[in-house]
């Protein structure tokens, strides 16, 4: 858990800017989120290529947990689930979690 919060804090402040963003974070109550499960550090780390090279870039912040250098989660800028994120979550085997 504490990673996902280093990640979305992250990723908020990053995109602190961005419009999206902002209205994500003007209505408290009604915050949505998915947890996604990946199969494995490839997957991860590929999705994050994934999203960087996109055009234009699918804002998100990999977390690299240290000192041991490994990418723990990944948390996207607030969006409208665009298809172009559904198709980088796919190609990686990303799914819903069921814990």
């Amino acid at each position: 858990m504490a990673q996902v919060a280093h990640a979305t804090s992250a990723v908020l402040h990053e995109t602190r800017e961005l419009p999206a963003t902002q209205m994500y974070l003007s209505d408290l109550q009604n915050m949505r989120k998915v947890v996604l499960q990946t199969p494995d550090r490839t997957s991860i780390e590929r999705l994050s290529a994934l999203l960087a090279s996109a055009s234009p870039t699918i804002p998100h912040h990999l977390w690299i947990e240290q000192p041991e250098n490994v990418p723990t989660c990944l948390a996207f800028a607030p969006n409208t689930r665009e298809n172009r994120v559904k198709k980088a979550l796919d190609k990686t085997s990303c799914r819903l979690w069921k814990g």
